[in-house]
């Protein structure tokens, strides 16, 4: 049961899924929750009963409040939400399931914007948010807060309240009651290291049971947990950290240093460290200015057949383009296990992790090779060369890349269209591996540019 429509949440499992040889049931698209459509819970909680299946991973942000953004601003009772996470615990007893996975995002700070007006009052709840009750103790920040309350207007401040509140109670319902499915894992969604958020973590944390984990992220989870439970053997890795004192940093809207948090990945997977002849080796690349450094040690492992998985943690929502083009100009790219460099690093590690380990479990080259693919054109063609086009004509044109309509989104498809062509030929050129990209889709599942859903179809060359 997904967190929601989009790529990562409701394509990037089930292409876990192939690869690893397993069968994913999900609930059709129609009744997930989209930007500003909540999810059919009631739908949700049919197919979920009408699916008897080895286990079940669920979204109780999607089943509770009918997705991730309608969770921080649901105008539900305590009451209802507490009627669907009853049917939630319930579901290991139900004997539907072998095993039941549950995760849940842990509110972040800043609401759901959907246009220049709500981010205005976003902005500045924020603001008042980060402000814990110790802080406003101090009389300078209780001026700065108070100032901040009056560009806000009082209801929309109690309804962002009340759905903390909401939130808070069902995180700490699902902590106390996590003995009655397997797993529960809590995903703090984009974070600081102050505020009310940071708060509620660490007072779950201090309740958390042996079988709950607290980890940064959130699109990731539904991978990590699909990966979990599909891959049959014990797989080992190495970490290394390029350059070394990354490991160390705290990337943006994380509140742990990236090596920690990488750590709490790895063991929701049940992943092994191994500094000798590991299964497979994890680069994580995290500065501008250490690409060769980066590529050398990459093309030394490839060229002792090592199985390598890369991550570029380097930059929000998009990868380093010159540590791209060295690994795409040599072949290596295609060499690798796994590639990931979209959204945040929690997004990234867990990602590349998740496909690393399903390969390693199954040895499906064409599907893992199809993934691959699908990663590159995304995180580096779309992210840092499409996507900056079609927001630059939007812009000329007036119109809005955030809230788009149908014009827009045609522009923008058109755009996609017109670039991959010649995306396709370099890739096929670059490859030392033959392959032919048969078919590719594009679309912007939440009528923005942000994130988009790009699938393709690929045969491989004798």
């Amino acid at each position: 049961m997904p967190l929601d429509n989009r790529p990562p949440n409701f394509i990037y499992p089930k292409r876990l899924a192939d690869i690893l040889g397993i069968k994913l049931l999900v609930p059709p698209v129609e009744i997930l929750s989209e930007r500003r459509k909540k999810a059919a819970s009631q739908e949700i909680l049919a197919f979920l009963v009408e699916s008897w299946a080895d286990c079940a991973i669920v979204s109780a942000d999607s089943m509770i409040f009918g997705g991730l953004v309608p969770s921080r601003e649901t105008q539900m009772s305590k009451e209802d939400a507490m009627w669907y996470t009853k049917r939630l615990l319930g579901l290991k007893s139900s004997h539907l399931f072998d095993s039941v996975y549950l995760f849940k995002s842990l509110m972040r700070l800043m609401p759901t914007v959907l246009d220049e007006k709500e981010l205005f009052y976003a902005t500045k709840i924020e603001e008042i948010m980060k402000f814990s009750d110790e802080d406003i103790k101090n009389p300078v920040n209780f001026y700065e807060r108070e100032l901040l309350l009056t560009y806000v207007p009082p209801d929309l401040l109690r309804d962002y309240i009340e759905s903390r509140k909401i939130n808070y109670f069902v995180d700490r319902t699902l902590i106390k009651n996590s003995d009655k499915v397997d797993l529960l894992v809590l995903a703090q969604d984009d974070s600081t290291d102050r505020g009310v958020a940071y708060e509620e973590k660490k007072r779950l944390s201090m309740i958390a049971t042996k079988n709950t984990k607290i980890v940064q992220g959130s699109d990731e989870i539904g991978m990590i947990l699909v990966t979990r439970f599909g891959k049959d053997k014990d797989i080992s890795l190495k970490t290394i950290f390029i350059p070394e004192e990354v490991e160390e940093e705290i990337m943006p809207l994380e509140t742990v240093p990236l090596g920690k948090n990488l750590l709490s990945q790895i063991n929701l997977l049940n992943l092994k460290l191994k500094n000798s002849e590991p299964d497979f080796y994890m680069i994580i690349f995290g500065k501008d200015g250490y690409e060769q450094a980066a590529f050398e040690k990459v093309r030394s492992l490839v060229k002792e057949g090592k199985n390598v998985a890369f991550a570029d943690v380097s930059n929000m929502n998009m990868t380093d383009e010159r540590m791209f083009k060295l690994l795409l100009a040599s072949g290596l790219i295609f060499r690798l296990i796994a590639y990931a460099g979209w959204n945040t690093a929690a997004n990234t590690t867990g990602c590349a992790l998740s496909q690393a380990v399903s390969y390693l479990s199954s040895r499906n080259f064409k599907k893992n090779f199809r993934f691959l693919i699908e990663r590159i054109i995304y995180d580096y063609y779309y992210q840092n060369v499409i996507r900056k086009q079609i927001n630059n004509i939007l812009i000329e044109n007036n119109q809005s890349n955030f809230k788009m309509t149908q014009d827009s989104i045609n522009i923008a498809k058109n755009i996609f269209f017109q670039y991959f062509p010649g995306i396709s030929e370099e890739l096929m050129m670059c490859s030392p591996i033959k392959f032919d990209i048969t078919d590719v889709r594009f679309s912007l599942p939440w009528d923005r540019t942000f994130e988009a859903n790009i699938e393709i179809d690929i045969k491989l060359r004798s």
